[in-house]
C-alpha cells in the first residue's frame, strides 16, 4: 500500500513537471531573425552541428546559431518588431537567446560578439522587464532602445560607438553610460573610458542606411527595363513596422508584414521614369532608395 502511495505522488509530481514544461513552452516563445542584405562570404552553424554553412538571403536565425561573416561579406538579421543587427565584415556573432514572454510581454535578446563589428538598431524601447545585452570577452553592452554599434578588436578590446539613446556598459565590476554622439572603449586591463565621437566615426555611421534609418528593401522591378508599350510600373517592396512608406510622393499602404505595393503611371511619351521610394520612422529618421527606369527599344 505505502508503495503504491509514493509510485502514485511520483506519477504526479512528473505530470506536474511536465504541465509546467508545456505552459512554458506556450508562454515563452522562440524569435526568429531573417536574413538579408547578404554579401557572401556568410556562413551559419547551428546548435547541433559542428560545421559551418553558407548563410543565404531570407534564411532564417535562431537561438544557439553562430553567425559568421569572412573578409568583405556582410549580414543583417531582422526581428519581426524591427530591430536589426547588421554584421561587418569578419564578424563572428552568436545568438545565445532571443524570445519573447507572451503573458508579461518580456522580451530576452542574447548575444555574444567574439569579433568583429555589429550595427544595432532597436526599433522600440524596451521595457524593464525586457533584457538585450551584447557581451564580448571583455564587457557587456545592455541597451533598451537604440542605435549603436558595437565591436571587438584583435586584441580583444571593445570598442562602442553610440548614434542614438544609451548604452550600458559593464566590465569587471565598473559601469559606463555612454550617450549619443560618443565612442566608448574597455580594454582587458585599462579602466573603461569615452569620448566625444570622431569626425571619421560619424562618418563611417553615415553610410549605415537601414541602420540609423528604418529598413528598407526594394522587391520589384527587379530590373531597370520595361516594356516599351507599358503604361504602368509596380513597384512593391517592405519595411519596419510603424514606418511610412513614399513612392514618388504617393503614400504607400502596408499589409500585416509591412509590405507594400504601388503602381506608377507610365506616360507613353516618357522614355524614362525616375523611382524615388522613401521610408520614415515615427522618429523622422529616413531611409530613400531611387533609380530609373527605361523603356526597352
Amino acid at each position: 500500500m505505502r508503495k503504491a502511495a509514493v509510485l502514485l505522488v511520483t506519477v504526479l509530481v512528473v505530470f506536474i513537471f511536465l504541465g509546467i514544461l508545456m505552459i512554458q513552452s506556450l508562454v515563452v516563445v522562440q524569435r526568429i531573425a531573417t536574413v538579408s542584405e547578404v554579401v557572401p562570404p556568410v556562413w551559419v552553424k547551428t546548435a547541433a552541428s559542428d560545421q559551418f554553412k553558407p548563410l543565404s538571403e531570407g534564411a532564417h536565425v535562431l537561438a544557439g546559431n553562430l553567425v559568421k561573416t569572412g573578409d568583405g561579406g556582410q549580414a543583417t538579421l531582422n526581428w519581426v518588431d524591427g530591430s536589426r543587427i547588421r554584421l561587418a565584415p569578419a564578424t563572428s556573432l552568436k545568438v545565445l537567446k532571443c524570445s519573447l514572454n507572451k503573458n508579461n510581454g518580456a522580451e530576452t535578446s542574447l548575444f555574444h560578439l567574439d569579433v568583429g563589428r555589429v550595427w544595432v538598431r532597436i526599433l522600440q524601447a524596451l521595457g524593464e522587464r525586457s533584457k538585450f545585452e551584447i557581451r564580448t570577452p571583455t564587457a557587456t553592452a545592455g541597451v533598451r532602445g537604440t542605435v549603436f554599434s558595437l565591436a571587438v578588436d584583435p586584441k580583444g578590446e571593445t570598442h562602442v560607438s553610440v548614434y542614438e539613446g544609451t548604452v550600458t556598459l559593464q566590465a569587471a565590476g565598473k559601469t559606463l553610460k555612454a550617450e549619443a554622439g560618443q565612442d566608448a572603449v574597455v580594454g582587458r586591463q585599462a579602466e573603461p573610458s569615452k569620448r566625444t565621437m570622431s569626425k571619421a566615426e560619424a562618418a563611417t555611421w553615415a553610410k549605415q542606411t537601414g541602420i540609423i534609418g528604418p529598413r528598407l528593401h526594394v522587391n520589384s522591378p527587379t530590373t531597370t527595363e520595361v516594356a516599351a508599350d507599358a503604361e504602368t510600373v509596380t513597384v512593391t517592396g517592405a519595411t519596419e513596422p510603424a514606418a511610412t512608406v513614399t513612392v514618388n510622393g504617393r503614400p504607400a499602404k502596408l499589409d500585416a508584414e509591412n509590405a507594400f505595393q504601388v503602381n506608377l503611371p507610365f506616360a507613353g511619351d516618357q522614355s524614362q521614369l525616375r523611382v524615388v521610394v522613401t521610408a520614415r520612422d515615427r522618429r523622422g529618421a529616413e531611409t530613400s532608395q531611387e533609380f530609373v527606369l527605361s523603356r526597352t527599344k
